[in-house]
């Protein structure tokens, strides 16, 4: 599965107001970005880390270039933003033009149109620093200038802007975000986000931060050149057509795993039970809303020959341990899945396989929807009422 075909979920972060306010943004928010828009041309790099839905921690490593483009409607500026993840297996830059935006994947010198053209933008420093503005502009939200702290060895003023604040279920929720300025540079040097949401019944503890470096303004040679499409790049038109799930009626693909806990198991330990494959990874969103329907399916059929193993290509074991206990999940998860990702077909999360008793696939179908609960329970007591093994 590549990155461009996998979509997570996070938890509200957009700018939401509440309560009273401060006159206004601090000054130094304010000078942060007067001082970017005073350029005429600026590039910075970033490393970003964000931790969500109890799984690990991803990291990418950005490097960004803005053009000022007075003409330009939509933004205001031209921008190139290289992101390289280390904890992912993908390279790509998102490049507008003041046409369109399209993303370059460095890994096969391809480009094709973004799904999404605006998110670069807005989650780059001139896009986060004006939406700030702009939201408090709209209606004012609390925001405070805190004291100052040293990062690096380097002063820096913090400033926090609380998007929301508010009590569900006896729960405290928030969003927060956190912006401290380099006071020798005037510029951002991090910028964090911190969340605590309920998802699915379930609290979900979100953690974004941004290290800025590296700041370059008003170079020369820097033109509109610089965010045309390279000549190496070659449109990436059709991709090779997805591979079918496995055909119903044949033999079940053998593998053998761990779970979370090191315990062992293979598939042909289990001829003569039932089994519901789940393609999951944390952070799916079709894959979080099916953990209670998993979960009350399987305390249904645990005691009748039914056994539901989640496999994972990318979670780590203390990613899956902690995801476990986090959502309560009664059916034990598997890591390290990726050799039975491809040998079953799997292309899309959630993915859910149900094999008979003499171990052949009896149907499989991709996504979660709400008649999936019932869906699979007329599945399962079928092949549980199936008396050939």
């Amino acid at each position: 599965m590549t990155y461009f075909l996998r979509k997570t979920i996070a938890p509200l972060i957009t700018f939401l107001c509440i309560g009273t306010v401060n006159a206004q943004i601090p000054p130094s928010i304010q000078n942060s970005l007067a001082k970017l828009e005073s350029y005429r041309n600026f590039s910075y790099q970033s490393v970003n880390k964000i931790r969500d839905m109890s799984a690990d921690t991803t990291i990418a490593l950005n490097n960004e270039l803005f053009l000022k483009a007075p003409d330009d409607k939509l933004f205001g500026y031209l921008y190139s933003i290289e992101t390289n993840h280390t904890t992912e297996n993908f390279h790509k830059t998102d490049l507008y033009n003041g046409r369109k935006t399209i993303i370059l994947s460095v890994d096969d010198s391809t480009f094709f149109a973004a799904e999404s053209p605006h998110s670069p933008y807005f989650q780059s420093i001139i896009g986060e620093l004006r939406s700030l503005k702009e939201n408090y502009s709209r209606k004012p939200f609390v925001i405070k200038q805190l004291a100052d702290t040293v990062i690096n060895g380097v002063p820096n003023s913090h400033t926090i802007a609380i998007m929301r604040d508010t009590v569900d279920n006896n729960e405290h929720l928030y969003v927060n975000r956190h912006y401290y300025i380099d006071k020798l540079s005037g510029l951002p040097g991090l910028i964090t986000i911190t969340a605590r949401s309920l998802y699915n019944g379930a609290i979900n503890n979100y953690y974004n931060e941004t290290r800025y470096s590296n700041y370059k303004a008003d170079q020369p040679n820097i033109s509109v050149a610089n965010f045309e499409i390279p000549l190496n790049y070659r449109p990436r038109g059709e991709l090779p057509p997805v591979p079918s799930l496995l055909d119903t009626g044949i033999d079940a693909p053998d593998w053998t795993l761990f779970d979370a806990n090191g315990k062992k198991l293979s598939l042909t330990q289990l001829k003569g039970k039932v089994v519901l494959l789940d393609f999951y990874f944390i952070g799916c969103s079709g894959c979080m809303a099916s953990i209670q329907p998993l979960n009350a399916i399987y305390e249904k059929y645990k005691n009748k020959g039914l056994v539901i193993a989640s496999l994972s290509e990318r979670d780590s074991k203390r990613a899956v341990l902690e995801f476990e206990k986090h959502y309560s999940i009664n059916y034990a998860g598997y890591i390290n899945a990726a050799d039975v990702v491809k040998s079953y077909h799997v292309t899309g999360f959630p993915t859910f396989y149900f094999i008979d008793k003499a171990g052949k696939i009896n149907s499989a179908f991709v996504g979660y929807g709400d008649d999936f609960q019932p869906k699979a329970m007329a599945i399962i007591d079928t092949l549980l009422n199936n008396t050939k093994k």
